[in-house]
């Protein structure tokens, strides 16, 4: 098995090189590596097309301009079409060893990964693919469907459930850099949440309330984790929080027994 850490993204969403980002005195960079090391000494960096900065790793080029994180695993397989390769997101600050060690201990169809607790989906940035995976990329790369999550689904897997339900959570944003902090320095504490949707929002979820024990620690990852569990098809910078029917600011810490609404834009204004 080889590895290949995706770090070839913009990170224009976040503002700054996630990869860079320092949590507990280590980068996000160097956590992955140390998680991955134990288990290969093949580890590679996945970089733009375009990339010509030094990197502490051997990098892979994607292919192409702008291919999304399927082009870094095309990237892999024109390497070493006979390998499997442990394709994984840099920035999973809350995946575990024992997590990362029990996906290698899988068995490996076209692909073993870890099913999302928060949405009950396979995990595409942080599974291994086998070379049997190869020709199924190649396709749906010649049809220009680059979705990562599609593609997975396509494959014959091995799926297995992280340990923690919060493992598979990213950075994309400020807002989640702040969530991930108050989880570090208060750790995930269970509380009850009734959940209010409004417009667009009650439609798609199918509800205009819920009540529900959730482990996030501000509106930010609460709001993560009802976006992926109900696929709402607008994301944070479109929604307006409110607490006890007072607005609220995203990085706002949640207490139990907490009133939250969640409100897209209304037509009129």
């Amino acid at each position: 098995m080889k590895a290949l850490i995706l770090a070839g993204g913009k990170s224009s969403r976040m503002g700054r090189e996630k990869s860079q980002i320092i949590l507990a005195g280590k980068s996000l960079l160097q956590r992955t590596i140390d998680l991955i090391t134990p288990h290969t000494e093949d580890i590679f960096l996945s970089i733009a097309h375009d990339d010509e900065r030094d990197h502490p790793l051997p990098t892979l080029r994607d292919l192409e301009p702008s291919p999304g994180p399927l082009g870094g695993l095309q990237a892999a397989f024109a390497h070493d079409p006979d390998s499997s390769w442990l394709l994984i997101a840099c920035d999973l600050p809350k995946l575990s060893a024992p997590d990362l060690e029990s996906l290698v201990a899988a068995n490996l169809k076209d692909v073993s990964c870890f099913r999302n607790p928060l949405d009950d989906h396979p995990e595409p940035l942080c599974a291994i693919y086998a070379p049997s995976s190869a020709p199924q990329l190649q396709e749906v790369i010649a049809e220009n469907r680059r979705c990562a999550r599609r593609f997975i689904r396509t494959l014959e897997r091995t799926e297995l459930t992280p340990s923690d339900p919060q493992a598979l959570l990213n950075l994309n944003r400020p807002e989640h850099l702040t969530e991930l902090e108050h989880l570090e320095a208060h750790g995930s504490v269970e509380k009850s949440v009734t959940v209010e949707y409004f417009a667009k929002l009650s439609q798609e979820a199918d509800t205009t309330r819920e009540t529900f024990s959730t482990t996030a620690a501000t509106l930010t990852g609460l709001w993560e984790e009802v976006r992926l569990r109900h696929h709402f098809s607008l994301d944070l910078p479109h929604i307006k929080p409110a607490i006890d029917h007072e607005f609220a600011e995203w990085q706002t810490p949640l207490k139990n027994h907490d009133t939250i609404a969640f409100m897209p834009p209304f037509a009129g204004g």
